[in-house]
């Protein structure tokens, strides 16, 4: 009996061991997936950053001269030309002040004409020995302050002429109108803290711009020039991008970087600048500024072949035994709907091209055949 039953336990783990060697033979049922075929390729890279664009010219017309508005020439958002009327402040003041003033004038041209007789006779009684030279000199020193006299009452003039023309507020450049917060009868003056308007020249504009110090230094290191803002200008025909998603239809230039970076957000401040001849762009617009940088013998990979984890972004590498391997993407930037790799990947490598998550780890995989 004790032979039966050892026999029996043989038999037992004989079937067990047999069953434990069978089961690696099995094979997971394969996947059918879409796969794309990566070969080293040229890639235009693109960086966008948030822009807020200004005018190339943005001026806050003040009054040089106090008084009340008798007049506003212009509306609200309207486009005026340089040295056009936009307020009139009313001037009966200052045509007072220069009416005294050409009076005074009048007046010391009469006592520069009496300085200038008694200098004459003076002149000559003193040649004669007639009196003592002192009187002649005395005679030419008041001469001479009739003469100044003049000059100072001219100035005077010329003053309230100046204050007469500044009354007409004129458009210092061509441009648009902003805002105007006071109205017909306001009391204005230069000390105000308000300006009448402000006027901008948006022929040209300027598009402001934040990069960070990171990639200043990579631009730094990879782009030719002497100085870093020679470097940042071989990019060529900077884009902008409206805040409608559409292009804007005119290439940008970048001609100035910020001579500090910001320490709270370690970013600079650079400046593009467009042409605008439809006037389209404002100050005020907000936009972003497309930099294209093009790079050869990279591999672009589609964003919706890939799968983001633990903040590392994985594709799904299918090897020669077609098994699949997940695989994080190294020294790659992301550009509009694909990742521009640099390294980690070979000529003829294929990946899976959507819905990885979906797919186990370590799967076999067969190849969807285009229809």
């Amino acid at each position: 009996m004790n032979t039966g039953i050892a026999l029996f336990l043989a038999l037992l783990l004989t079937a067990c061991g047999d069953h434990k060697e069978a089961a690696p033979e099995q094979q997971a049922t394969p996947v059918t997936a879409a796969l794309i075929s990566l070969n080293p390729e040229e890639a235009i890279v693109e960086n966008s950053y948030p822009a807020q664009i200004e005018g190339k010219v943005n001026v806050e017309i003040r009054p040089q001269v106090s008084g009340y508005i008798n007049k506003i020439h212009i509306d609200e958002g309207a486009y005026v030309k340089a040295g056009q009327a936009l307020f009139t402040i009313n001037a009966s003041v200052y045509r007072e002040q220069k009416n005294t003033s050409l009076a005074a004038l009048e007046m010391a041209k009469s006592q520069l004409a009496t300085a200038q007789l008694d200098l004459e006779k003076y002149a000559i009684l003193s040649e004669k020995k007639v009196v003592a030279d002192f009187s002649y000199q005395k005679a030419k020193t008041a001469y001479d302050a009739a003469r100044a006299a003049v000059r100072q009452q001219q100035a005077l003039v010329d003053a309230a002429d100046l204050n007469i023309g500044f009354t007409v507020v004129k458009a210092p450049v061509s441009g648009f109108i902003g805002r105007i917060p006071k109205r017909l009868g306001a009391l204005v003056s230069p000390t105000d803290a308000q300006a009448l308007t402000t006027l901008s020249q948006v022929d040209e504009v300027y598009a402001y711009f934040s990069v960070p110090e990171s990639e200043i230094l990579h631009i730094n290191d990879t782009r030719e020039g002497n100085t870093l803002l020679q470097k940042l200008q071989t990019f060529k025909d900077i884009g902008l991008q409206m805040a409608n998603g559409k292009p804007y239809g005119h290439p940008g230039k970048i001609d100035m970087m910020d001579g500090q970076f910001d320490p709270g957000t370690g970013a600079v401040t650079l400046r593009a600048t467009f042409a605008n001849p439809q006037l389209l762009l404002r100050s005020g617009n907000t936009a972003r500024v497309v930099l294209s940088t093009t790079q050869t013998g990279v591999f672009k990979i589609p964003v919706l072949a890939t799968y983001e984890m633990q903040d590392k972004i994985f594709v799904g590498l299918v090897d020669a035994q077609n098994k699949m391997n997940r695989v994080a993407l190294k020294d790659y930037i992301k550009s509009g709907d694909y990742y521009i790799v640099s390294s980690g990947f070979k000529a003829g490598d294929r990946i899976i091209a959507g819905e990885l998550a979906a797919i186990p780890e370590k799967s076999l995989i067969t190849a969807k055949k285009n229809n």
